[in-house]
């Protein structure tokens, strides 16, 4: 009996075993890298003798060792089946995660030059984690096998081995030690038949007509269950079908490949979670200055962001200046009227523009809705909406060059240093010292945030800058409006009022002070 079961396990060594012993003795593996990305999904591997192993799916070429094998297509079975191993291997070390990678064999889907980099991936695999290569051992007949309890769990130790029937190890686990394995070969159970023990067929279809005590695992084969069928344990189907014709289960069922799967999905999902967070983090210590690289110019942080803030400062002026010299050139008369009425009626013209804005939005939704009601303002309506901020925008600048303007001229009056440079008399002058002046507050807060310690009065100069440019775009806006964009202005040009103004500044009261305190005209002197 000794004999005759030594010789059965030798067969089964032979079916099963030997192509996975003829690898040699498992390397091992002290370090492993995996890099997970949208172009890229590679595993570097480093073994105790210092060999090196990297397998990279990147940018659509399929790269081992440096060498370029192939091409594959983003999203193919190829690279799923790629991705799905790496997030497997992601949490395993030394042998298990040597089993792993062993386990791994091209998906069946796979055809022509996809199936061949795949074969290829899978001997790379195969001859870096094995010792030595060895030749392949001849095929094996078909086997059968019946094993007691002290027997089963040296299978189940040796199977554990095999890293091409890993499905089979997983779908072995918690069956307990009695067990008859079945290799390439197909197994029924008769009616009236009771097979006592747990049921293993690889590769083969199984029909229980009778009854069986224990549980069955089919892996790579069909389980049919016919109209008077009993099964006592569970059934565990690992890439297998199941043909339930009436027959009665009182254990679980329990799909291994939809589990790894769900479980691999849910790994995949953890990964890229933590990945992002990983990357995000890394993002934000750069940022700080906390680590890496940057931590060696944390020092000039503030020297380039200073410097950077500032150039955009002086990007905008010259922009908008090249616009005010459009401005002058095209519209001269405009921007004198618009400017005119800015500067006598400032509190005027902002209360106009706050309204403005205010109505900018009710009156293009109420002029949309009003020519999309009638079929001939349909036409128009298409051009009513782009047409209608690009004007309100256009009155918006218009506005702010006037309010520069009038800011460049008082900059020229006012003799402060540097500003003799603007000239009253040129219209191109004023408006571009007007910007300087009215960005002023942006560029000198930009300069102190150079030296350490001034981010507040940057952050307090930078509130002042925008609470000018508000009121600038609002005092312009409203100017607009009250003169019809210049063409109709309400106080420039107007000979009366600018007679009333005269009068009103050149009143000359001369007031005198008697020696008994008492106040009279000069003109009236007692």
């Amino acid at each position: 009996m000794s004999r005759s079961r030594n010789a059965l396990l030798g067969l089964v060594l032979t079916a099963l075993l030997v192509p996975g012993l003829a690898r040699g003795q498992e390397r091992t593996v002290v370090s492993k890298e995996v890099a997970v990305g949208r172009s890229e999904a590679s595993l570097r591997l480093e073994f105790s003798d210092g060999a090196p192993l990297e397998i990279a799916l990147r940018d659509g070429s399929v790269v081992i060792d440096g060498s370029e094998a192939g091409s594959y297509a983003a999203g193919d079975p190829l690279e799923a089946a790629w991705r799905s191993l790496l997030g497997s291997a992601v949490a395993l070390d030394d042998g298990p995660l040597s089993r792993a990678l062993l386990a791994w064999s091209p998906p069946a889907d796979l055809q022509g030059t996809d199936l061949a980099l795949a074969e290829r991936i899978d001997a790379a695999l195969e001859d870096a984690l094995s010792a030595r290569a060895a030749p392949e051992a001849p095929a094996a007949p078909s086997v059968s096998l019946s094993l007691d309890e002290g027997d089963g769990t040296l299978v189940r130790a040796l199977i554990g081995q095999l890293g091409r029937l890993s499905t089979l190890e997983e779908a072995l686990k918690g069956v307990d030690s009695k067990i008859q394995l079945h290799v390439e070969e197909d197994v029924t159970v008769g009616a009236g038949e009771t097979l006592e023990g747990n049921l293993v067929v690889v590769q083969g279809d199984v029909v229980v007509k009778g009854t069986v005590t224990g549980d069955v695992v089919v892996v790579d084969g069909s389980l049919e269950l016919a109209e008077g069928g009993r099964i006592l344990g569970d059934v565990r189907l690992a890439d297998a079908q199941l043909d339930r014709q009436g027959g009665v289960i009182e254990g679980d069922l329990v799909n291994v490949v939809e589990q790894e799967r769900d479980v691999e999905a849910d790994l995949r999902d953890r990964l890229r979670s933590e990945l992002r967070d990983e990357i995000r983090n890394e993002i934000r210590s750069n940022v700080r200055g906390d680590r890496g690289g940057w931590s060696l110019f944390s020092p000039f942080r503030s020297v380039f962001r200073g410097v950077g803030g500032l150039l955009e400062n002086v990007i905008v002026i010259v922009i908008l200046g090249l616009v005010g010299m459009g401005v002058v050139a095209f519209a001269p008369e405009n921007l004198e009227a618009v400017a005119e009425t800015a500067r006598r009626t400032p509190g005027r013209a902002a209360m106009v523009g706050l309204a403005g804005s205010f109505l900018l939005v009710p009156v293009w939704i109420i002029g949309a809705v009003a020519l999309a009601v009638s079929i001939v303002g349909i036409p128009v309506m298409i051009a009513w909406l782009p047409l209608f901020p690009l004007a309100a925008l256009a009155a918006a600048l218009l506005g702010y060059l006037s309010v520069a303007k009038n800011t460049g001229e008082w900059l020229a009056d006012s003799g402060y240093r540097y500003t003799d440079w603007i000239r009253k008399s040129n219209p191109v002058y004023t408006v571009v010292g007007g910007l300087v002046g009215l960005m002023a507050a942006f560029m000198v807060g930009n300069l102190l945030s150079i030296v350490p310690f001034f981010g507040f009065f940057r952050g307090l100069l930078t509130f002042v800058g925008v609470m000018l440019t508000v009121v600038a775009v609002q005092i312009g806006f409203g100017a607009v409006l009250l003169t019809r964009a210049g063409r109709k202005p309400e106080y420039y040009g107007n000979r009366d009022f600018d007679e009333d103004w005269a009068r009103a500044v050149d009143v000359d009261v001369e007031v005198d002070a008697d020696p008994a305190g008492t106040k009279s005209d000069g003109g009236n002197d007692a």
